[in-house]
């Protein structure tokens, strides 16, 4: 099934980054060729592929990298190094970067970019999330980042930061770019990593955070990013302990030095709400514990019918684009 009605028709450019896992990678790249203007593929993993498989891309129009990890700067840095160097590259006024087994709508992304167009005033715009699990071999649905319904970052620097924290999503490093503040904000984020080597699981914060200092941002109501719960994760490491949060605020520190009257304190105090699995307390554990079993018992809802979901969370979307993500991830 190919997307016949937005090929090639989205002037933005997808960055893919990949460390393993290339067969889904490609399959990925191929999907967001069919509807964007320039898809630049930077790969880690190792062989890197031949003269003829690089040129199998490029008559698709997407670009191939090979990328070499630079373990002197440690594994933390080497997402934004590469998201760098694919951003450096790209020729569009707006980009936007894509896990390598997860996707896009076509008209989130084109809503995205028109929101972009239409309000200067924002650095970096996303919309609604769901994700795609399998249980038992049946497919089914969920909601993610329901706070995501009613987004709206728009103030001064201090009150983004303040508003983003207590209201945490991952939502900067999954949301339509302007190249330019794109850029700005990765290189704000390898400085500050660079400048304190130490990594925890919670480095996306500062890439986040700094996004604030970038500027506005907001979600729209469309369908917009397809979370992958089938393909198992890469990275399941969990790393727990008071030092986990002393890092990042230390990075916090160094990054928000310029910013007047603003309390690092707050921020963290919100990240410690949200982030309890890093340091929890008894009682806390003793809920986790609960909720887990809880959840083997009854599982999280599962929703086969994709539709009913949507509109329940009223969520805007189109059928046919929909159905050509769903089966693209699930081929």
């Amino acid at each position: 099934m190919t997307n016949k009605i937005f090929k090639n028709n989205i002037n933005i450019t997808v960055l893919v980054t990949s460390a393993s896992q290339r067969e889904i990678t490609l399959q990925t790249v191929n999907y967001y060729s069919q509807i964007c203007s320039e898809v630049i593929f930077i790969d880690e993993q190792k062989p890197y592929l031949s003269e003829t498989e690089v040129n199998r891309l490029t008559l698709k129009g997407i670009i191939y990298i090979p990328y070499e990890f630079d373990s002197q700067k440690g594994l933390h840095n080497s997402p934004y190094k590469k998201r760098l160097v694919g951003a450096n590259v790209s020729k569009n006024e707006y980009l936007v970067h894509s896990n390598h087994d997860e996707r896009y709508t076509t008209l989130g992304l084109l809503e995205c970019v028109k929101e972009l167009e239409n309000n200067k005033e924002l650095s970096f715009c996303i919309g609604q999330a769901i994700a795609i699990r399998k249980n038992n071999s049946k497919i089914h649905f969920t909601r993610s980042y329901k706070n995501l319904s009613a987004y709206e970052n728009i103030n001064n620097t201090n009150q983004r930061l303040y508003y983003h924290a207590e209201t945490y999503a991952p939502l900067a490093h999954y949301s339509v770019w302007r190249k330019q503040s794109y850029i700005d904000v990765t290189e704000k984020t390898i400085e500050t990593h660079e400048s304190l080597h130490s990594s925890t699981i919670l480095e996306e914060i500062i890439f986040e955070l700094a996004a604030d200092i970038e500027g506005n941002s907001k979600a729209i109501p469309e369908l917009f990013w397809i979370r992958n719960r089938i393909n198992p994760p890469t990275n399941t490491l969990i790393e727990r302990g008071e030092h986990v949060f002393e890092i990042i605020q230390n990075k916090l520190e160094i990054l928000l030095s310029d910013i007047d009257d603003l309390k690092i304190e707050i921020l963290m105090s919100s990240f410690r709400r949200h982030f309890t699995f890093v340091r929890p307390s008894y009682l806390e554990r003793i809920i986790i514990f609960i909720k887990r079993n809880l959840r083997k018992i009854f599982k999280k809802k599962q929703i086969s019918n994709i539709n009913s979901l949507l509109i329940d969370n009223r969520i805007l979307y189109d059928k046919d684009d929909l159905s050509f993500v769903i089966e693209s991830m699930t081929q």
